[in-house]
């Protein structure tokens, strides 16, 4: 058969560094070797460090990279040297392997006899995930009691690799240490300083970012203050690290309503979340909710730009929930009118091509080529080749194939006739919310109103 093209995933979590001290380099190393032995060429080295495998696959950044070049076609297997390095979790190992199938992509494990290349290794992979489940389990344990006998001993022993903001790391005798890091340490005086004088969290959080060009929100800040570590004490063990705030400073703050009044359990309904975007920086508008001044016990949602707020965005505004409920309610029949005409108009002047038959030719061609193969009759750099053009054909004429494929509007098309003005008001804001979602996918917006629908289709 052809090369094949190949990613190598070497992976420590940083609980396996607190035990075991394994080197990404020495899987490195061995994948490279394997690869090289077994005549595969690599594409590309996805090294995902200081994460643990227990985490979900889907949120870490090397692994999103890693499955981004899988749908594009670059890649025909990853390789890692134990099956444990690629995932100790059931149900997130089917989620990837769907997609890593849908591509036509196989793993292989190079120190272990487990491979999705063949039934018998598709056949051992379930049984060993679960093993390697309950061992990740287990190691978790033994991570606790490692960490835990630390901090006894006023070790470091924090999972993340940065300290609290104030903090440094230093070896003091040879042991990591927390200690106080002279860059940072005069601006937590001051808003520490600045509690005690005007007895406001948010007074102190602007005196500080304003004096020292911070862009810290609000919150960062107040778990800052809430956070016991500045008093020197650490999960119950005191002197941990020297202190910003004495224990009766701290008890205060954390009593006293005026400082810092921590957000009641409250579940709220955001009717429009996820639907709005900022008309600067295009990331979504994040749910937020306001008390009018006058009487703090109401309450309005709207929905503003994170990034506005701390400064990378020049989008300030805040959008109204009420105006955008109410923009939809006067204009969403007539703009939803106005789509389906649009969309039934398109769908009858669009020629229909026969899509169906290029997808089916160029299968037989990639039959025939695998039979001439099989038969000796080309080389193997010949057979890649044309392997490699004949899968980038298909993939084009299977896109052509999906981009042809007229949208479903018989959900818009029901709401449409429906008579679901007069029945909106008796609806719950969670039933509201998913009739809105059912029909829309964007709400455009001119500044901090609404101009426009994106409907789902």
């Amino acid at each position: 058969m052809g090369i094949i093209r190949v990613a190598l995933y070497p992976r420590v979590s940083t609980e396996e560094q607190a035990l075991h001290g394994y080197s990404m380099e020495a899987q490195e190393d061995e994948l490279v070797q394997f690869a090289k032995a077994n005549n595969m060429k690599i594409v590309g080295i996805y090294r995902d460090e200081g994460y643990s495998a227990r985490k979900p696959a889907l949120k870490r950044k090397v692994m999103q990279e890693l499955l981004e070049d899988v749908k594009a076609g670059k890649i025909d297997r990853i390789i890692f040297i134990k099956l444990d390095r690629w995932f100790r979790n059931v149900r997130e190992y089917h989620k990837i392997q769907e997609i890593l199938e849908a591509h036509n992509v196989t793993w292989q494990a190079t120190m272990e006899d487990y491979s999705t290349a063949t039934a018998d290794g598709r056949f051992k992979v379930n049984i060993m995930l679960s093993v390697a489940e309950n061992e990740a389990d287990r190691t978790s344990e033994r991570v606790r009691f490692i960490f835990e006998s630390k901090r006894r001993k006023k070790q470091l022993a924090f999972g993340g690799k940065i300290p609290p903001f104030g903090y440094k790391v230093e070896a003091i005798d040879g042991i990591k240490r927390l200690v106080k890091d002279p860059e940072t340490e005069p601006i937590v005086t001051d808003f520490f300083d600045h509690i005690r004088k005007y007895n406001s969290v948010r007074l102190a959080s602007l005196f500080c970012n304003e004096k020292y060009g911070l862009t810290r929100n609000y919150r960062t800040w107040a778990g800052t203050a809430h956070r016991e570590l500045y008093t020197g004490t650490y999960k119950g063990v005191e002197d941990y690290c020297p202190a910003y705030i004495t224990h009766e400073e701290w008890d205060h703050l954390q009593n006293d309503h005026v400082l810092i009044r921590k957000t009641q359990s409250v579940e709220r309904v955001y009717l429009f979340a996820g639907m709005l975007r900022c008309p600067d920086c295009g990331k979504t508008l994040k749910a937020t909710f306001k008390t009018y001044p006058r009487d703090r016990s109401v309450e309005y949602n709207g929905y503003r730009c994170n990034n506005g707020q701390v400064g990378i965005c020049t989008y300030k505004g805040t959008v109204s929930e009420k105006k955008v409920e109410k923009y939809l309610l006067q204009n969403v029949a007539g703009e939803l009118e106005a789509f389906l005409s649009g969309a039934e108009l398109a769908g009858r002047q669009k020629k229909k091509k026969l899509v169906e038959l290029d997808v089916a030719k160029l299968n037989e061609q990639l039959r025939r080529v695998n039979v001439v193969f099989v038969a000796g009759n080309i080389s193997d750099e010949e057979y890649a080749e044309q392997v490699a053009e004949i899968k980038r054909k298909l993939e084009k004429a299977k896109q052509a194939e999906k981009n042809e494929r007229s949208p479903d509007l018989k959900i818009l098309k029901q709401f449409l006739k429906s008579d679901f003005a007069s029945i909106y008001a008796t609806l719950s804001k969670e039933d509201k919310r998913r009739m809105w979602r059912s029909i829309i996918e964007e709400i455009y917006i001119d500044g901090i109103h609404p101009c426009g629908i994106k409907f789902r289709a």
